[in-house]
């Protein structure tokens, strides 16, 4: 495929619509560049850019989807921990058969999520120094 040296974004662009380019596209085209390439309102342009970026991120459903995860998980977590601190404001005795045990699962829990994401590393460095 030719390299088309007009729609390489380093290259300068012109100041002018050139005729030929006026007469296959019309007069229109000569009103739409020279609106772009005017510099009268800089700041509309990079607010409707922002926006754009905004609506990007807004449509990002995968991101949306994480957020919802993360926050149904920590209200989660909150409530376990509150139930936590109120058994044992109740029964102090609490702590030796509720909280220390799931202390305990949590630490496991931990153990082995760190064995599991270094035994991944070292696959995947294995298969990438096998290329």
């Amino acid at each position: 495929m030719p390299l088309d040296e007009q729609s390489q974004p380093e290259l300068p662009l012109p100041d002018h619509v050139p005729e030929d380019l006026t007469a296959r596209y019309g007069a229109s085209a000569r009103r739409t560049v020279r609106r772009s390439r005017s510099r009268a309102y800089p700041a509309l342009r990079q607010v409707a850019r922002g926006g754009r970026a905004l609506r990007a991120t807004a449509h990002n459903s995968d991101l949306w989807l994480t957020t919802l995860t993360v926050f149904a998980w920590s209200i989660v977590a909150a409530g376990a921990l509150g139930a936590l601190v109120y058994a044992v404001m109740l029964v102090p005795r609490a702590a030796l058969y509720v909280v220390l045990p799931v202390g305990l699962l949590l630490a496991l829990s931990l153990g082995t999520a760190t064995r599991l994401v270094r035994r991944r590393e070292r696959e995947n460095e294995s298969e990438s120094a096998s290329f």
